[in-house]
């Protein structure tokens, strides 16, 4: 299986039989991780739950509820318009998915796609052959 990122990742993903070859945009030379190298792979995604779901939501809460107990000020309603604003294009921003292969305790190669079926697809043909 080839994986090729489009841009802005540009990076090649090839998994062989004997291991994963890959190459990012910067680099020119492929590097190789062998399957029995790989000690973790995990599937995450770009930006977290607790910002889009729980921070974003409190934070317009909190601020609408400062202007109504306060009266009106300039500064609330900027803070508050700037978190709606925030909230608004989180909601529409387009989710990038980061697929980790681990190669020992500290290290790990990230390769980035922007779909989640692309990225299971990646993880499961991984483990796999692992």
């Amino acid at each position: 299986m080839q994986y090729t990122a489009n841009k802005p990742f540009s990076a090649v993903l090839i998994i062989q039989d004997n291991g994963i070859r890959y190459r990012f945009q910067e680099d020119h030379i492929f590097k190789d991780i062998r399957f029995a190298q790989v000690t973790a792979i995990k599937l995450r995604p770009e930006y977290s739950f607790f910002n889009q779901f729980i921070l974003i939501p409190i934070s317009i809460l909190s601020y609408s509820a400062i202007l109504y107990l306060d009266g009106y000020s300039n500064i609330i309603m900027l803070n508050l318009l700037l978190w709606g604003v925030w909230g608004g294009i989180s909601l529409f921003q387009k989710q990038n998915y980061i697929v980790e292969v681990h190669k020992g305790p500290l290290v790990a190669e990230v390769f980035i796609t922007r779909n989640k079926k692309e990225a299971k697809q990646i993880k499961k043909e991984i483990e796999s052959r692992r």
